[in-house]
């Protein structure tokens, strides 16, 4: 049993607002959330409101956050100390812990009794968690025979470009759990999902070691903040030589 191939899993992110903003002189974020609910909000109101109670001195500090950072994902990405300058730590932290609570929100494995059928559901499992990351990681998922997810591990940490595995490590793991199939996912902090040939060359080398050990790399997929990239979508898995 295979995944199914969906096609090579691309996509754009929604671009960010470039209007300028300017909040009505009585119309505070508080009064607005009430009357309009968060979908109407600007991103600086939203912001202001996760500062404190969105007056004026906290849009002013949103408005100024958001051009510092080149929008709402420059935020999303900057980390503690960064924020905390324009802040102060105990704000910072609260824009953080609110990035981080949207993106588990967002993130939904599933359960361990559901399938992963194909690449779509892993970018909607792990995109969220891991397209905005500052530093690449590398996952292991180890799927029993019926594709479910019965274990998954962070195997590296670094920056991009500079994240080694073994194959050592991602069947060592699914020996352990009792897997029969894994997936591999990781993020490009760039950006662009596309695989570099370091990237290409190390699911190969997975690919080939898994046939050997007859536990199948089923899928490697790449996630970004500009898309994904699935490897067996694009033909390259499955066309390896058999041992």
């Amino acid at each position: 049993m295979g995944f199914l191939r969906v096609g090579t899993a691309r996509g754009d992110a929604p671009p960010m607002s470039t209007e300028p903003f300017s909040l009505p002189r009585h119309d505070t974020p508080v009064a607005r959330l009430r009357a309009v609910g968060p979908d109407a909000l600007h991103d600086t109101e939203l912001l202001a409101l996760v500062l404190d109670t969105g007056g004026d001195r906290h849009t002013e500090r949103a408005r100024t956050l958001l051009a510092t950072h080149e929008g709402l994902r420059g935020v999303a990405r900057a980390g503690l100390g960064s924020l905390a300058q324009l802040l102060g730590e105990r704000r910072a932290a609260r824009v953080v812990a609110a990035f981080e609570l949207s993106r588990r929100a967002q993130s939904v494995p599933l359960a361990r009794h559901a399938p992963y059928r194909s690449s779509r559901d892993v970018v909607r499992a792990y995109g969220p968690r891991l397209a905005d990351a500052v530093e690449e990681r590398v996952l292991a998922v180890v799927l029993d025979a019926r594709q479910r997810p019965v274990a998954e591990r962070v195997l590296a940490y670094g920056s991009a470009g500079a994240c080694p595995v073994s194959a050592r490590q991602v069947f060592a793991l699914a020996v352990r759990e009792g897997g029969t199939g894994v997936l591999l996912v990781h993020n490009h902090p760039s950006g662009d999902p596309t695989p570099s040939p370091d990237d290409m060359a190390f699911t190969r080398q997975i690919a080939r070691a898994g046939a050997l050990l007859d536990v199948p790399l089923l899928d490697h997929v790449i996630v970004a903040r500009d898309g994904s990239f699935s490897f067996l979508d694009a033909g390259i898995l499955g066309t390896e030589p058999q041992p």
